[in-house]
């Protein structure tokens, strides 16, 4: 564990990021707004916790259908999937603000096939596509695009003016006596700045008069126009011109065979019992399971379906069983029951060895 922490205290740092309160930055165009998480308040769910199905209809989540795979590109979509039903995904895009970096993971987020049929079935989502957006844009997207940067670059203007005036009214006692020194033909580099000055020098500099307002307008006279070549770009996490009528429903088809439809009703049963689920391909599974947020605790047990009559070879199984013991895990096994209505587990644990010691 401490060692964990360590690493990722260090993965932290190398991309310049506070790692005693790591949050997820994630830009929403259509509220124009920047949602920060801060996972502090994390607790463990209770293992025998039941979801009870509600009515989303008013307010359901679009999941988009893009190239036979499913994706949330809206960040109050994404944080209410996480918070509120144990969604956790895969995000696959890049964050703006850290580029070069590969530790933290940015929108768009990727749902896994298990999870689109779960926010399905739970009236919590619906999968749509926009058709539109596979055509190119017309004139009047492109003018109503054109106008939106230009509002965007004059929002710069402002606020670079208003930083330089908040910067030169900070340092204008500094600009004050720079000023003054000049004047009175005094050396103004920093090691002469550091030295105190006799008395005469001293009373020199008082009775030298300066308009602030002018000195201060001359300093804003310095500030160089911002061209609209170096302006910064915003980049679009969703599309900005959304149209709540504008997309068609798709039909979800998942699962298909029998081993989907084990791997979605086992998904379905562990999240009902509160567990927090992702991806076990790391570790040779199907699933792993967390207690809690993966972002605050490390999985327990790694989930691998298998049908009843399937064979598992002894090697292969403790191949399995030492791969889960040497990262400090559980391997379960999921299989249906007989009459094929639930679902249930096997799980196995290394065992030591004390013979040598008994004798």
């Amino acid at each position: 564990m401490k060692a964990h922490c360590r690493r990722r205290r260090r993965h932290c740092r190398s991309v310049g990021i506070d790692p005693r309160e790591v949050s997820i930055m994630l830009l929403d165009v259509n509220a124009r707004c920047c949602c920060k998480i801060f996972w502090k308040d994390c607790k463990n769910k209770q293992k025998n916790f039941k979801y009870k199905k509600k009515n989303y209809t008013s307010d359901m989540i679009n999941l988009t259908f893009s190239q036979n795979n499913v994706f949330i590109w809206n960040a109050c979509d994404w944080l209410t999937l996480r918070k509120e039903h144990r969604i956790i995904g895969e995000l696959v895009g890049c964050l703006a603000k850290y580029p070069r970096q590969e530790v933290l993971s940015g929108l768009p987020l990727l749902l896994f096939p298990e999870e689109v049929s779960l926010l399905l079935e739970k009236g919590i989502a619906r999968v749509v596509k926009y058709s539109h957006l596979q055509y190119p844009p017309s004139e009047s997207l492109k003018e109503t695009f054109d106008q939106y940067r230009e509002i965007l670059f004059k929002e710069q203007e402002k606020c670079l003016k208003e930083e330089k005036e908040k910067q030169i009214e900070a340092m204008m006692d500094k600009i004050v006596e720079g000023k003054k020194r000049k004047i009175l033909g005094m050396k103004t580099n920093k090691k002469k700045l550091r030295k105190p000055l006799d008395k005469d020098s001293q009373e020199a500099l008082k009775n030298v008069k300066l308009n602030t307002k002018d000195l201060f307008d001359e300093q804003m006279s310095k500030l160089p126009k911002l061209e609209k070549s170096e302006a910064l770009i915003q980049t679009h996490t969703a599309y900005p011109q959304w149209n709540k009528g504008n997309f068609e429903i798709v039909q979800w088809k998942y699962p298909n065979t029998p081993q989907e439809k084990l791997r979605y009703e086992t998904f379905k049963d562990l999240w009902e019992r509160g567990y927090y689920i992702t991806t076990g391909e790391k570790f040779g599974g199907d699933f792993l399971l967390y207690p809690g947020d993966p972002i605050m605790f490390h999985s327990q047990f790694i989930i691998q379906c298998k049908n009843r009559s399937e064979e598992i070879p002894i090697t292969e199984l403790v191949g399995q069983c030492r791969t889960a013991s040497h990262v400090r895990k559980v391997q379960v096994f999921a299989t249906f029951s007989e009459d094929g209505k639930s679902v249930k587990y096997q799980s196995f644990k290394w065992a030591e060895n004390n013979g040598f010691e008994n004798r």
